[in-house]
């Protein structure tokens, strides 16, 4: 059976699926040469907490700035002990049509166990008639501006983000301020710290696996796909530290991306550092057993003085 996109990313994932048509995100002739590979699930399996962690579904309700974790779509959860707590927010992945907290709540279990205050966030998915931007990268600066001003944050914010998660956080953490306006919290969107997993960050490389996000394509929404790309905009956050990990056996999103985002922020003079996490497959990558304590390791170094 040929293997061919059909209209649409989410037809287009759905035949992949079906399919399992061999395809890997990001080839192209500024990406480092590597033969073609099966996609593995691309909705990444749904994890069980085993925390009970509060999830609001309700829209934001109050102007106050003392946050009120009924007013961000998330889940919420301040570790036990005296604060005030260094505050994290996590964005799951899920080619950005799917997916839901629970992808992360393992990793934001290890984080809490650690001392983080951990914001596990919703975002506006694409649909077929609804693109994801900027309504997403609106809902993860919110969720920045929460997690700082909640009342048991120490003020400081790091984003972690996995696969698509990772492109959003990205674009949050370099231009969080550019986004909010319909935020019930004041303060900066920018994060002190990001931290990518397994992240597409040059979307110019992904053609039709992020056409839903857009809306359309580059030709005809040239502002937004240039706005809503990482990988042009490394210099809007000097102040940035960031961490930029890819697995050894991704299988999906192939590492030039890695390499060639923290390059760009190199370039860019802000403190970035890349790791490659040995026989990680692509949805290992926001697994707490191969990557939670590398990531609490590299946020508590970052918040030293």
């Amino acid at each position: 059976m040929a293997c061919r996109p059909r209209r649409g990313v989410v037809a287009f994932l759905l035949a992949v699926i079906v399919t399992g048509c061999s395809t890997s995100l990001g080839s192209s002739p500024e990406s480092p040469a590597e033969g073609p590979t099966t996609l593995p699930a691309i909705v990444p399996p749904t994890a069980t907490s085993t925390t009970a962690r509060p999830e609001t579904t309700t829209e934001p309700t109050s102007s106050s700035s003392t946050p009120d974790p009924r007013d961000v779509d998330a889940q919420v959860v301040v570790p036990d002990g005296p604060g005030p707590f260094p505050a994290v927010v996590l964005v799951h992945g899920g080619g950005w049509v799917t997916g839901n907290p629970s992808i992360m709540s393992p990793l934001a279990d290890h984080l809490d166990s650690n001392g983080f205050l951990t914001v596990n966030t919703r975002y506006a998915l694409a649909g077929f008639e609804r693109p994801g931007f900027p309504a997403a990268v609106e809902d993860v600066a919110c969720a920045v501006r929460f997690a700082a001003s909640h009342p048991d944050s120490d003020g400081t914010v790091a984003v972690i983000g996995h696969s698509a998660g990772a492109h959003i956080g990205a674009l949050v953490a370099l231009t969080g301020d550019d986004y909010g306006e319909v935020c019930p919290y004041t303060g900066s969107g920018l994060p002190e710290r990001f931290v990518g997993l397994a992240g597409p960050y040059d979307v110019i490389r992904l053609g039709p696996a992020i056409g839903a996000f857009f809306g359309e394509g580059p030709d005809r929404l040239p502002e937004e796909w240039e706005a809503g790309n990482p990988q042009l905009h490394t210099d809007a956050n000097r102040e940035l530290s960031s961490l930029i990990l890819y697995g050894e056996n991704d299988g999906l999103v192939t590492d030039g991306f890695a390499f060639d985002f923290h390059q760009a922020l190199l370039d860019s003079g802000s403190d970035a550092s890349l790791e490659l996490v040995e026989g990680a497959r692509h949805n290992d990558m926001h697994d707490p057993h191969l990557i939670g304590d590398l990531v609490v390791t590299w946020l508590s170094r970052a918040q030293e003085p």
